[in-house]
Parts: structure tokens; C-alpha cells; sequence
């Protein structure tokens, strides 16, 4: 048996906190409550944040607005930028007829050049191809320029447009960011209206209408406005020492007994072990884990934070060979190299092995056995302890008569002792 101390508690409930700061201005519930889950337990001033809330709404509506109207500017910026690649497509057709004017006029130039040489034609119709042929030549330089002028111009239109879906992106984005903070505010007026988490009691209330709540931290336990607790399921939350853990396995059985009930045991059951030790401020030696024991049939009067204390069967064995705890000594003996004691000569028992030099000085377990009125020590295997009985695994057989007593009576019994025989008569 592990025993070991705890607290009674609910394998589920919650230390319920605000997650904003305001005046309590109504509460729903009192101490001891049965509540359902979704249940409204109390509400917090909402104004503030309601005012938030409607200011982020105003907000947002403002940021669509202008998300609208930046998309309506990339339809405008679409168009200007189709009616300039037309007014491109224009200067580029007025290129090419300027282009074929000139070398038109270029050839019409060139032959009556040559006929003016060869005076064939009078030197006016020679100047009215020259001025013909300059003209063309403005005329082409004009719409090489046009064309030039309209390429710039689209693109500028193009630039525009670029900027303009840029804008219309910009604006997206801050709408998606009002839409966080409305969401945000909402929330945050969501919290206002605290409702239960689970269906349980009400096991602890701690404030009244008109008190404040402030956000629950792990520095400030005032914060707890209240515990709920779903007491169909109580549980022990037992501490075990160190050198105990290890013999305690999940599903044993255990006893719980409980200070406040000292005459209604409680049976139960190990559900849960710890892996790691409890930290214990200011504690660096003894370390305790947790373990869980569930119980099986709880009472009524049973209340969370309840002292007590538990025992775990961790083992046990029918039908075994047992001694007293106070018949186990530790003696010391010579040992050969296989282990095997070396009595003195004195003693009257067969010697197990003959002394020999390399014999070394060991303490050994094990117990008194009467041969022969008088006492030989035997090592014996010990395995589960019980209160008051230990089972022994080797070492002894059924029907041996030992030797068992007090600490001080076998202090000063040796190996090879006479012993007498004090037969008490049972009742």
C-alpha cells in the first residue's frame, strides 16, 4: 500500500475570468446554482465597447466606399487607356499615307529634275515639284511627331491605370484591415455577456453587481469571478513521494478517506500519473507527483478542496509465504566469490563453503530460523510488504520456525545461538 495526502476535486471545472475590464451590471447566478452550458452568467457595461464596435462599422462602410470608387477609376483609366492606343493606331496610319506622300513626291521631283536639266519642261512646273516635295516631307516629319506624341500619351494612360489598380488594391487592404478591427470590437463586445462554459455548479462566487472585473492573469488571482464545477465526476488529486511513484500503475484500486467524512471510506480507482514532479516554491529536497484517483461512488456532501488522504493497493499476493516485518534482520558475513556466506566456526550449522582467502565482509538480508534449539541466520528473497506481514520468495519454506521480535531482541542475537521455544496459546 502507497499512502499518500491530497484534495478533493471535480475532474472538470473552470476558474471562470473576464477578458475585458467593466462594471458588472447584471449576475444571473448565485452560489451553489446548477447551470447548463450557454447559460448567461453575468453582463459588463457594454457601452464603450459597443461605441467602438459602431465606430469601426462607420469606418469600414468608408473604406468600401473608397474601395468602390478606386474600381470605378480603374473603368475610367481602361478606357482612356483603349481610346489612346486608337489615337495610336490613327497617328500610325497617318504616318504611313505621309510616307507614301513623300516618296511620291520625291519621285515626281526627281524626274522633273532631270527633264529641267535637260530643259525640257519650264522652270516653273520644276519649283512646283520642289514645293511639293517639301511639303511632303513636313508633312511626314508632322506625323512622325503625331505618332511619337501618342505613344507618350498611352503610355501615361497606362501608368495611370497601373496606379489606379494599385489604389483600388491599397483600399481593398484597408477594408480587409477595418473588417479585423470591426471583428475585433465585436468580440470584444461578445465579452461582455459571459455564458457558462460547461453545465455544472456554481461551486464559488466572487463578485457582486456593481463590482469591477478586470482580465484574469496569472499574477492576479482576484481575477477568478467565479468556479463552476461538473461534479458527476470527483476525483482525489493525490501527492505521492518520490520513492513511492514508482510502484503506483494506472487502474489500481485505492481508498480514499476523506477528513470531512472519517467514517464513509471511498473506494476508487488510479486514472491518472504524473511524469514530471510538482514544483514546490522554496522546496528543493522531497519531490511529490501527482496522481488522480477517480471515485466510484461519490457522495453528496463531498465539496471541492476537501482534505484527504489515500491508499493504493499497488500489489497482492494469495496463497504466498509470509513472515512479521520484525522477524527481517541484516547481518554481516564473509562471502566466497559465488556470493555464499561463510559461518564461523562456532556456529553448529553445516558450513556452506570453506573459508578462503579472498573471502570479503557483506550485509545480507535475511532472517533467524531455529534449527536444532538454536538459531541460524538465513538469507532469504523478499518480495511485496504489507502492514504488518512480508512475503518472502526464497529462502524459507512453509512449516520453518523463525525467530521474531522486537529491533533490540534480535540486535544482539548471532549466528548460532541457543534458542528456547515460547509457545503462547491461542484464543
Amino acid at each position: 500500500i502507497v499512502s499518500a495526502t491530497g484534495e478533493i476535486n471535480p475532474r472538470e471545472y473552470v476558474e471562470l475570468q473576464a477578458e475585458i475590464t467593466g462594471v458588472i451590471i447584471e449576475l444571473f447566478v448565485r452560489e451553489g446554482d446548477l447551470v447548463e452550458r450557454g447559460s448567461l452568467l453575468l453582463r459588463i457595461d457594454p457601452m464603450q465597447t459597443l461605441t467602438e464596435a459602431r465606430a469601426q462599422e462607420a469606418v469600414l462602410a468608408s473604406a468600401q466606399s473608397e474601395a468602390r470608387n478606386q474600381f470605378a477609376q480603374i473603368a475610367v483609366q481602361e478606357s482612356n487607356v483603349e481610346r489612346d492606343l486608337a489615337g495610336v493606331r490613327v497617328a500610325e496610319a497617318e504616318l504611313e499615307r505621309a510616307r507614301q506622300s513623300f516618296q511620291l513626291a520625291q519621285a515626281i521631283f526627281d524626274r522633273r529634275q532631270q527633264l529641267f536639266e535637260d530643259n525640257l519642261i519650264p522652270r516653273d512646273t520644276y519649283e512646283a515639284a520642289r514645293n511639293d516635295l517639301v511639303s511632303a516631307e513636313a508633312a511626314l516629319t508632322t506625323a512622325d511627331v503625331r505618332l511619337g506624341q501618342a505613344r507618350a500619351q498611352h503610355r501615361v494612360s497606362q501608368v495611370v491605370l497601373e496606379q489606379a489598380r494599385m489604389a483600388h488594391e491599397g483600399a481593398l487592404s484597408r477594408v480587409d484591415q477595418q473588417k479585423a478591427f470591426l471583428d475585433r470590437g465585436r468580440d470584444l463586445l461578445s465579452k461582455t455577456e459571459i455564458r457558462s462554459p460547461l453545465s455544472g455548479v456554481i461551486t464559488q462566487l466572487n463578485v457582486e453587481v456593481g463590482e469591477r472585473a478586470v482580465p484574469g492573469t496569472l499574477n492576479n488571482p482576484a481575477a477568478t469571478l467565479m468556479i463552476i464545477a461538473n461534479l458527476d465526476v470527483i476525483e482525489a488529486e493525490l501527492q505521492v513521494g518520490e520513492t513511492d511513484i514508482v510502484d503506483v500503475k494506472l487502474g489500481q484500486p485505492a481508498i480514499i478517506k476523506v477528513d470531512a467524512l472519517p467514517n464513509r471510506p471511498l473506494s476508487g480507482t488510479v486514472t491518472e500519473i504524473g511524469n514530471s514532479a510538482i514544483q514546490k516554491t522554496g522546496q528543493q529536497e522531497a519531490r511529490d507527483f501527482k496522481v488522480v484517483v477517480q471515485l466510484e461512488e461519490p457522495p453528496d456532501a463531498l465539496r471541492p478542496g476537501l482534505s484527504c488522504t489515500g491508499e493504493i493497493t499497488t500489489a497482492v499476493r494469495r496463497e504466498t509465504l509470509a513472515i512479521p516485518i520484525q522477524a527481517l534482520t541484516i547481518r554481516e558475513f564473509e562471502v566466497d566469490d559465488e556470493g555464499r556466506i561463510i559461518r564461523p566456526e562456532k556456529s553448529t550449522a553445516p558450513a556452506e563453503s570453506a573459508p578462503t582467502s579472498s573471502a570479503d565482509k557483506k550485509e545480507i538480508e535475511g532472517t533467524f530460523k531455529i534449527v536444532n534449539g538454536k538459531a541460524l541466520f538465513v538469507p532469504v528473497e523478499t518480495g511485496i510488504i504489507g502492514e504488518a506481514l512480508m512475503e518472502i520468495l526464497s529462502g524459507l519454506d512453509e512449516g520453518d520456525t523463525i525467530v521474531t521480535g522486537s529491533y533490540r531482541t534480535l540486535r544482539t542475537l548471532a549466528d548460532g545461538d541457543p534458542v528456547k521455544i515460547e509457545r503462547q496459546e491461542r484464543g
